[in-house]
C-alpha cells in the first residue's frame, strides 16, 4: 500500500532511494612535447602515451588549452599548415611548401582519433559531412602573444560515452583547420613561424583534460514524491 502524507497542503509519498553509479574524475595534462619526436617530427599530429590505464571512461572534456599565437610576427613563433600530400609527420616529408597561417583564420580544431563527438559540415555545399568530424574548436585572438582557452569563457568541449570506453591509455591528437577535413593534413607550431626544420621545432603547447569514469559503486538518492508524479 502506498502510503500518501500532507506536506504543507502537498500530497507527497514517503521518500523513495533510488540507486545511481557514482563516478571519479581525473584532470590529464598533455604537452605536445611529450610527443616522441622521433616518430611524430612537429607537434601538429602525435600520439601520447597516458600516465595510467583510464577505464569506463563516460566524458572527456577540453577544460583548458595554451598555445603559440598562429600569426607570425618578426622571429616569434606562428603556425604552418601541412597537407598529407607531402608526406606525414616525419622528418623525411616535404614541409617547403607548407603555407603560413593568416589573420583570417579565426578558430582551429582538434581531433582525437576514436573520441571525436562534434558533427562537422562539409565545405562548398558538399552534403557528404562529417560525423563525429572533431573533438575540440579552439578560437583564436590574432592580436595575442598566445592562445589561450578555458571552457569558462569559450565554449565547452565535452564528450560523453555510452556505453563507456572500456580501456584508455593514449591519445591521438591532431591540429587542423576546417579546410583540412576528413584527414587532409594538420597545421603545426614552430619557434620562428618558418616551416618546419631541425632547430626550430621547439615551441609547444599544452591541454588540460577531465576524465570521468565509472566507480564500481552506488549512491543512495531519496526524493520525495509528488501526488500526481508515476509511482510505478
Amino acid at each position: 500500500m502506498n502510503k500518501v502524507f500532507d506536506y504543507n497542503g502537498t500530497y507527497v509519498s514517503p521518500s523513495k532511494p533510488v540507486k545511481q553509479l557514482k563516478t571519479v574524475k581525473k584532470t590529464l595534462v598533455i604537452d605536445s612535447s611529450d610527443r616522441d619526436t622521433t616518430k611524430f617530427y612537429t607537434n601538429g599530429d602525435f600520439v601520447v602515451y597516458l600516465p595510467r590505464v583510464y577505464e569506463n571512461v563516460v566524458s572527456l572534456r577540453l577544460v583548458a588549452g595554451e598555445f603559440p599565437t598562429i600569426i607570425r610576427v618578426s622571429t616569434n613563433p606562428g603556425a604552418r599548415s601541412h597537407s598529407y600530400s607531402g608526406g606525414q609527420n616525419i622528418s623525411s616529408s616535404n614541409w617547403s611548401s607548407d603555407s603560413q597561417l593568416m589573420d583570417s583564420n579565426y578558430y582551429f580544431l582538434i581531433d582525437l582519433e576514436g573520441l571525436n563527438k562534434t558533427d562537422e559540415c562539409a565545405r562548398e555545399a558538399n552534403r557528404s559531412a562529417y560525423p563525429d568530424g572533431f573533438f575540440a574548436k579552439i578560437p583564436v585572438l590574432i592580436n595575442g602573444s598566445f592562445i589561450e582557452y578555458n571552457d569558462s569563457s569559450a565554449q565547452e568541449n565535452k564528450a560523453i560515452y555510452k556505453p563507456s570506453i572500456g580501456k584508455l591509455d593514449r591519445l591521438h591528437i591532431r591540429t587542423r583547420l576546417h579546410s583540412q577535413q576528413g584527414n587532409q593534413g594538420f597545421i603545426y607550431w614552430t619557434s620562428d613561424g618558418a616551416t618546419a626544420g631541425l632547430g626550430n621545432r621547439t615551441v609547444n603547447f599544452s591541454l588540460t583534460f577531465e576524465i570521468e569514469m565509472l566507480d564500481n559503486s552506488f549512491d543512495d538518492f531519496s526524493s520525495y514524491e509528488t501526488f500526481v508524479s508515476d509511482r510505478n
